[in-house]
């Protein structure tokens, strides 16, 4: 043995035990050790067995290799010490025992095989995680049907060619280049005809610019509103009774199908029943049902043609037979006045107004208006535009108007069966204010503007918010009707005169 040779082999096995170590603790720490297998967990036991025995043996390898190297380090010579302290690069020749060099080749066998096992047990977790991940992707690839373009904003998959499992009969429709290429297919079946106003498919054109008229504030007054309504069922009724003959649908249920067909078209005018209609128009509605349900002709062209008879009727003798009947009544009265005011806008007063200016030249005309250029400059206008002189001032002068007037007149929406009158709002404030001064307050109403019952609403249809106001009918001095002139509690008389004229 050389001198010097057992100090350096001493520190020979403790490196290749530091090797070693460093080999095992990556797979003590190893980041894939996950749940896995029985099979993998009885691999890793025998590994960790076999670690154990090796580096108990290395152990008692490196006490022995201490103890020999302790024997024989005492036998160096001072000056090959020197010699080894001041060439310590040197690596002299290592010569070392049977029984630590086959230590030495198990230990790097048992390293190896350690290595193998947890390259074998990586692969194992890899392809267990594959098999789990990749289910769950091929699972979410099949939900979502995205082919390619895939565009991801806030973690949600954003496709830009979605395909469709739809039925045969489809159009294709291909987008533009403006639209980024996106294709898809839309199902070319008809829109279902639905029971409520939502779906506009089953709506008529007239009623629907009906509504949009309403919507603008183009509709004024509930005459206006009555008027529009009848003849918008007039182009209803004549497109319905066209496309029956078309369909040469039996005449029998003619009353019945258009009963049912005019539902929807009444639930899109009330917003699906959720604002009312007006009295004068509910009144009027009610008229007409009941008379379609009478109709009982040969034809569905004679069908259609009594109820356009009866929709003619309707207008000539609630408006312009109304409105002349009411002219000549109310004249007379006017001739005894001559000094005429008038609060806010309504169309059968305007008329009357106009009659008795052009019969009666030193009438004098004075209209109150809740706001300035309000509804009332209606009134104005018509009088201007025939070269009429007529005075103008809101509420803070309808004082000065009724201590200068000589009879209020005023319109209407409506006359309850205990002879109140529904008015506009400002109406009670003039009406007040004509009684202060001894001044006689007549009303202007058609009769069907008499109802028996109701309940006030803030809104209604067609006409947005009305601010109705009521004026009791101790304040009315008379009621001019197309019938004849009465007082407010004779109401009862003009509604069952009406119910026996309807049942006629």
């Amino acid at each position: 043995m050389i001198l010097g040779v057992n100090n350096d082999s001493t520190t020979q096995p403790p490196a290749s035990s530091t090797h070693s170590k460093e080999s095992t603790k990556p797979d003590d720490k190893n980041p894939y050790h996950k749940d896995v297998t029985a099979d993998d967990k009885k691999a890793r036991k025998a590994a960790k067995a076999a670690e154990k025995k090796a580096r108990a043996e290395k152990s008692v390898a490196n006490k022995a290799a201490a103890a020999a190297g302790s024997t024989q380090q005492p036998q160096k010579k001072p000056e090959q010490a020197g010699k080894n302290q001041e060439k310590p690069k040197q690596e002299p020749k290592q010569v070392v025992p049977d029984s630590t060099a086959k230590l030495i080749e198990e230990n790097r066998q048992l390293t190896k095989t350690t290595e193998q096992l947890a390259a074998q047990m990586e692969s194992l977790v890899v392809v267990e995680e594959t098999k789990t991940n990749g289910d769950l992707k091929s699972a979410i690839k099949k939900t979502t049907g995205v082919e390619k373009n895939v565009r991801h904003v806030h973690n949600v998959i954003m496709p830009s060619a979605v395909t469709f499992d739809l039925p045969k009969n489809q159009v294709k429709i291909v987008a533009s280049d403006s639209d980024e290429g996106v294709a898809s297919e839309i199902e070319s079946t008809a829109i279902s005809q639905l029971d409520d106003a939502t779906c506009l498919a089953h709506i008529h054109p007239a009623f629907l610019t009906l509504l949009a008229q309403s919507e603008l504030e183009k509709i004024p007054d509930v005459e206006t509103v009555c008027i529009k309504f009848i003849k918008a069922f007039k182009e209803f009724l004549r497109d319905w009774t066209a496309e029956r003959e078309k369909n040469q649908t039996e005449a029998s249920s003619f009353g019945h199908d258009l009963d049912l067909a005019i539902r929807p078209q009444l639930a899109h005018l009330t917003q699906n029943g959720h604002w009312p209609l007006p009295f004068a128009l509910g009144n009027t509605v009610r008229l007409l049902k009941r008379t379609i349900k009478r109709v009982d002709d040969q034809t569905n062209a004679e069908c259609g043609e009594t109820l356009q008879n009866y929709l003619e009727d309707t207008l000539s003798i609630n408006f312009s037979s109304a409105y002349k009947a009411i002219s000549q009544l109310l004249v007379r009265k006017i001739r005894q006045f001559k000094k005429v005011v008038v609060f806010d806008w309504c169309p059968v007063v305007n008329h009357v107004l106009l009659d008795a200016r052009e019969q009666i030249e030193d009438m004098q005309l004075t209209v109150i208006d809740a706001n300035s250029s309000g509804r009332g400059t209606r009134h104005v206008k018509s009088f201007v535009d025939r070269g009429y002189n007529v005075k103008y001032v809101t509420m803070k002068g309808a004082s000065w108007a009724s201590r200068d007037g000589a009879v209020l007149i005023l319109g209407c929406s409506a006359i309850f069966a205990n002879g109140a009158v529904a008015a506009q709002k400002g109406a009670l404030a003039s009406v007040l204010t004509a009684n202060h001064y001894n001044i006689p307050v007549i009303v202007v109403a058609e009769h069907f503007k008499f109802i028996d019952k109701g309940q006030v609403y803030q809104r209604v249809a067609l006409l947005g918010r009305q601010n109705i106001e009521f004026i009791q009918s101790d304040l009315v001095t008379a009621v001019v009707t197309d019938l004849r002139i009465l007082g407010p509690t004779s109401a009862p008389a003009v509604l069952k005169a009406k119910a026996l004229t309807d049942m006629a």
